[in-house]
């Protein structure tokens, strides 16, 4: 079920589209995040809710954070939640590399992470 797929158009639009927040964070793709909250040179927007961008339940969604939180114990995060319209899914901004990041995210089947760094435009990481 964690099979990583290139973007669709949709699925591109729809990340552009989303606002993302966490505590003391706000984010746009494209534009440099308000607030830094944590520590270090880079913060990474990562969920492990609907993998492959196939929806699954609420229950399901919040069994996979949980085991994705596991493997934040040694960084820097908080929780927060990316939006668009009635949409909405939760996700951890953790201060670590991208390249670190890209691996958990793959295990966890996301097509992609949102990359932030300071004074730099917020910008997507595909997987694919």
């Amino acid at each position: 079920m964690n099979l990583v797929r290139p973007p669709t158009g949709a699925a591109i639009r729809a990340y552009r589209r989303s606002h993302y927040v966490a505590p003391g964070l706000d984010v746009r793709i494209g534009r440099p995040p308000r607030g830094w909250p944590l520590p270090g040179a880079s913060i990474v927007l990562l969920s492990a809710c609907n993998p492959s961008g196939r929806r699954l339940s609420a229950g399901l969604n919040a069994w996979r954070m949980s085991r994705l939180e596991v493997c934040l114990d040694s960084f820097p995060y908080l929780r927060g939640e990316g939006r668009l319209g009635r949409w909405s899914e939760t996700l951890f901004a953790v201060a670590m590399p991208l390249r670190r990041a890209c691996v958990v995210a793959r295990r966890f089947g996301q097509n992609a992470v949102v990359a932030l760094a300071p004074n730099h435009a917020a910008r997507l990481a595909w997987l694919a």
